[in-house]
């Protein structure tokens, strides 16, 4: 049967069990992918899955059950479960369903342009990709990463409330990585392309960007450690916002685990900072119309000229500090459980280009790329150190390219410390959630290195 067969079946039965607060989320992904190395398939994927979840709410205490498999017999079944794995729950914490008829509005579906491209069409823009990326300079030995993606996924939701609806979100794009070397050092460089429109992805531009990160950063050489002043691409800023994003989860703050615990109204960061969360944005493939709880997404400001506004609630959160639900709930799947993240991350762009940074920050770093944010930086303390390579900036120039340096420093003083805001604004390679910043530039941060 469908999902809304499923859900009539499922919530017959448990209204008959005694049950006055369930839901139900059902969801169905497809992900396609496929790579290729010297001109052969690497790896192919063309798979879908999908099914529902129920949740039962008694007594504030909250029961889940899944299946794949919509059919009556698991319709009862899972109604069952959930009242069983209901009993078995201690937390004390008040678990809630959305008790408004919840109805989406303003949003149009993704239209699976992705899906209607044949698959062979694919591989052979993948193949493409990676023959234009070596022919480019002879310096590059490899292409260890070229890969053509697009998924979607179709999510129905509805609970006792009434609150019914349903929604398709999706996209696709390409992404590369190449290798390059001098004789004396290997370097790596990758770009990527992704949007809700296939028209958009420039094979040619990925390939041209990829190529010139790759042999840009040949002949890179190290640092005096010291305090210089910075200009962090928009990649790079993006990577540093990940620690920014944990701490305006209200639920993070509300476990004492965020650093702006109880500065909500303060000015936390450069007034040349501003951030929204957006439901929607261009070529961003994660736009999404609400959240896993039922509660339509919405836009809203995050940072206004550098003074925190909100942080993004779910029910439960939103119902412990007695504000409105944020519409930031969300599930990686129908088998896991809600957790709080962004839709859109928007920063908002400045008035300078990349240029005008450079000239502006007349002698300093350039940053583009830096690793280990996963082991150096933390998100409760916002403590950060992490590898970085780039650029020495000289006379509002690039000098030379850098490389074996450690950028380090606090998230909230470098957020302060921010005193130019790029024009150059684009999608991050992020996974979970939409990302788009400029570069930006910043007063005084440490830089190790061993010169």
């Amino acid at each position: 049967m469908n999902a809304k067969t499923f859900k009539e079946t499922v919530f017959d039965y448990a209204t008959k069990k005694g049950l006055k607060e369930y839901e139900l989320f059902t969801s169905k992904s497809h992900e396609f992918e496929c790579s290729v190395s010297k001109g052969e398939i690497q790896s192919y994927k063309d798979a879908e899955n999908g099914g529902s979840s129920f949740k039962a709410v008694k007594n504030g205490k909250a029961g889940y059950s899944y299946t794949e498999d919509l059919s009556s017999e698991e319709a009862h079944r899972i109604v069952d479960d959930a009242l069983e794995n209901l009993e078995l729950i201690e937390s004390e914490e008040q678990e809630i369903v959305y008790d408004q008829k919840t109805r989406i509005t303003d949003w149009e579906d993704y239209d699976m342009a992705f899906e209607k491209i044949d698959p062979l069409k694919k591989i052979e823009d993948v193949k493409k990709l990676e023959k234009i990326i070596l022919d480019k300079d002879d310096r590059i030995l490899m292409v260890p990463y070229c890969y053509n993606t697009n998924t979607f996924s179709e999510v129905y939701f509805a609970n006792s409330y009434g609150a019914e609806y349903n929604y398709i979100t999706g996209g696709g794009g390409m992404y590369s990585g190449a290798m390059a070397s001098n004789g004396k050092q290997n370097k790596f460089g990758m770009a990527f392309g992704f949007s809700k429109n296939p028209e958009k992805i420039d094979i040619e531009k990925i390939a041209t960007e990829t190529a010139e990160k790759t042999v840009s950063l040949l002949d890179a050489k190290s640092l005096k450690s010291g305090k210089y002043d910075v200009v962090l691409d928009n990649d790079v800023f993006s990577d540093l916002l990940g620690l920014f994003i944990q701490m305006i989860s209200a639920e993070n703050v509300q476990k004492g685990l965020s650093l702006l615990n109880g500065k909500l109204g303060e000015k936390v960061a450069s007034e040349l900072l501003s951030i929204r969360d957006v439901r929607s944005y261009t070529d961003s493939i994660f736009d999404t119309p609400a959240d896993a709880q039922g509660v339509v997404t919405q836009d809203k400001d995050i940072l206004r000229d550098g003074v925190l506004k909100t942080f993004l609630h779910s029910l439960k959160t939103a119902a412990k500090d007695g504000v409105k639900p944020t519409g930031n709930a969300f599930r990686s799947s129908y088998k896991g459980t809600e957790t709080i993240s962004p839709v859109n991350i928007d920063v908002k762009s400045g008035l300078m280009t990349l240029e005008k940074l450079f000239a502006t920050l007349n002698d300093g770093v350039y940053i583009t790329n830096v690793q280990g944010m996963h082991s150096g930086a933390n998100p409760i303390s916002g403590e950060f150190s992490v590898g970085a390579q780039g650029f020495r900036i000289e006379g509002g120039r690039k000098s030379f390219p850098v490389e074996q340096i450690t950028l380090s420093g606090n998230l909230l003083s470098m957020l302060q410390s921010i005193k130019g805001v790029g024009s150059d604004k684009k999608m991050a390679f992020a996974m979970s959630s939409g990302i788009f910043t400029p570069s930006v530039l910043v007063d005084k941060m440490d830089i190790a290195g061993n010169e």
